[in-house]
């Protein structure tokens, strides 16, 4: 992902990876959003921590983003995520 503009995009790749979006906040810094993304679960296991800790790992490194978690919520099944879109030159391995 080059940026946080399209809101669409951002919807998409959540979806892909198992996370439908319920609501989408500051997109339009270009490089950073708020996401609050549903959760399909009905217990949080250590197993389902680890579940959701893989699939967004992948969707780090897949979309070129950094990925904070500031809250699960089992009573509503939701997950509030920051996320932050690398620069380029940030990804960049000199040699």
């Amino acid at each position: 992902m080059k940026n946080t503009y399209d809101p669409q995009l951002i919807y998409d790749v959540f979806n892909r990876f198992g996370f439908p979006i319920m609501r989408i906040d500051q997109f339009d810094r270009g490089n950073f959003a708020k996401i609050r993304a549903e959760l399909k679960y009905d217990r949080l296991s250590v197993d389902c921590l680890l579940e959701i800790t893989t699939k967004l790992k992948s969707m780090e490194k897949s979309e070129n983003m950094e990925i904070n978690i500031i809250n699960i919520d089992m009573i509503h099944k939701t997950m509030r995520l920051n996320i932050s879109i690398k620069r380029e030159e940030d990804t960049v391995t000199l040699t």
